[in-house]
């Protein structure tokens, strides 16, 4: 089963998730000030960029289409989708009330990471498990995680 945790200072969550979940991050981009919208879908154990919302294209924003993905505008959002890239592991960086103001959308969760962990960094991983050596833990502060 997939298994998904984040880890790091002071964040701890872990839950099998089912094949095909999906999760959101937003932030406000730290240069541009717009914000950024980061859809994942979880399959097969690995984390999938599935698509990218973005209100700008400068200071690193994608500005086009991936190989073997779209580029689109609607409603004042440029949206990036596929590209098909995957990964096990996101090194994720929290920022705090006057940059990044970071949500996590995590169902059934909704976290705003960015006032729970100011200027933190979190880990968002994935990997796979049997369903006996896949523990639910709620999200716990430092000190309070279970071994």
């Amino acid at each position: 089963m997939n298994y998904l945790t984040i880890t790091g200072d002071g964040v701890n969550l872990a839950s099998a998730v089912p094949n095909g979940a999906s999760f959101t991050t937003a932030y406000v981009h730290s240069v541009e000030k717009t914000p950024v919208i980061d859809m994942y879908r979880i399959i097969g154990g690995k984390i999938w960029i599935w698509e990218e919302k973005v209100r700008s294209h400068n200071a690193g924003l994608p500005f086009s289409a991936p190989e073997s993905g779209s580029f689109f505008i609607d409603s004042g959002w440029m949206t990036v989708r596929g590209g098909r890239y995957s990964m096990e592991r996101i090194a994720y960086r929290i920022g705090n009330a006057e940059i990044g103001r970071n949500i996590w959308n995590l169902p059934p969760y909704v976290v705003s990471a960015y006032e729970r962990y100011p200027s933190r960094r979190a880990f968002i991983e994935m990997s796979v498990r049997k369903f006996r050596d896949a523990p639910l833990i709620g999200w716990q502060e430092e000190g309070t995680r279970q071994q």
